[in-house]
């Protein structure tokens, strides 16, 4: 974290809480306090030193296809989803969203909203493809938030993003990915909670449903979830989506709570006071059935959760992923964070590549 190194804790405090507020998130599944201000995202970038506001004019002019850039973000390891070839880590975009998964530490998404201005938000996505990470998985609603489009026209941008297409009514699900698919996504998958949530309500056909729309835009086509009944719901039908996402993290973190006191709807319910039952805390209920299931699933799978929210250290969790069978890996990152995040990647694929499952 190089722009706040040198500061003690009250100066820290005292200029971050200068920043100005972005606006209170659109996300309605978000953990944002009733309390923030809406107000519009802000037109210029808010630095704390020198150096960041240099930074910021470096990334700005920053050419992606100049050949010291693109043999550096060319050592990012890569495969193919559909005829999209992607960087094996990607972006997530829970920090665009500030859906932070803070557990009890309710400042927690004050701080990340007053940090992650859209100029950062700019700042973030290009330091990113400096480094190799090529894609974003992105909502409708980051779009309503910042002005994300200008990235791509003022910013020079190339990335490509994967449209998280957020509803549990499947009659609206085609209008949706339509305003995803308009706003210039590359790929579409059906939320994970709609998934999940379906399986649960023995609404499985709308699963189906779901994928035979997404199939009809000529766009690789993705199922996530978060449980790994719906993976196993589509692999029994035979539908063959062109990756998969499934959550996947390892339960040894102290906040995990006991595997005895896991529900399978557990997300989507009132959080518990019970520290040991589920609150904002695990994202993977069945590590270990995924990893042992997966093994024959012939399609590319995306983890994702794969730090449990900030729970587990980067090269624990990125290591275990890719051995344990994921071929890419979704991980949502401050701008400080994405260097040391490719680094660990990198290493990871390469310790990885004779694991048991096969690389897609």
């Amino acid at each position: 974290m190089k722009f706040i190194r040198g500061l003690n804790r009250r100066q820290l405090l005292g200029r971050l809480a200068a920043l100005p507020v972005v606006g209170s998130l659109l996300y309605p599944f978000s953990r944002a306090r009733a309390d923030d201000k809406v107000v519009d995202a802000v037109t210029g970038p808010t630095f704390v030193t020198k150096s960041d506001k240099a930074d910021y004019a470096r990334l700005k002019s920053l050419d992606l296809g100049s050949p010291k850039v693109a043999a550096q973000a060319a050592e990012m390891p890569v495969g193919k989803i559909g005829d999209l070839t992607l960087g094996r880590l990607m972006s997530g975009s829970n920090l665009i969203s500030m859906n932070m998964h803070a557990r009890d530490l309710d400042y927690v998404t004050s701080l990340a909203t007053q940090y992650n201005t859209e100029e950062r938000i700019f700042m973030t996505l290009k330091r990113c493809e400096e480094y190799g990470i090529d894609s974003i998985v992105l909502k409708n609603h980051n779009f309503k938030r910042f002005r994300l489009s200008k990235y791509w026209d003022e910013w020079g941008g190339r990335m490509k993003w994967l449209a998280d297409v957020i509803t549990t009514d499947i009659d609206k699900y085609e209008r949706l990915l339509v305003e995803h698919l308009e706003l210039g996504a590359s790929a579409a998958y059906l939320w994970g909670g709609a998934s999940d949530i379906w399986c649960h309500q023995n609404k499985k056909d709308n699963i189906v449903k779901a994928f035979e729309i997404m199939k009809k835009y000529n766009i690789p086509v993705g199922i996530c979830a978060h449980r790994l009944e719906p993976i196993a719901f589509c692999e029994k039908e035979g539908l063959v989506p062109d990756f998969y996402m499934k959550t996947l993290h390892h339960d040894r973190y102290w906040s995990a709570h006991p595997k005895a006191n896991r529900r399978f709807m557990e997300m989507f319910e009132k959080e518990s006071p019970n520290h040991g039952e589920y609150h904002d805390n695990m994202f993977c209920h069945d590590h270990q059935e995924t990893i042992d299931f997966m093994q024959d699933v012939k399609v590319p799978w995306i983890a994702f959760k794969v730090l449990a929210a900030g729970a587990i250290p980067p090269k624990d969790g990125i290591d275990f992923a890719f051995a344990s069978g994921a071929d890419f890996i979704c991980l949502g990152m401050f701008d400080f964070q994405v260097k040391a995040d490719v680094d660990i990647a990198i290493k990871a694929v390469a310790r990885s590549k004779n694991r048991k499952r096969t690389w897609f």
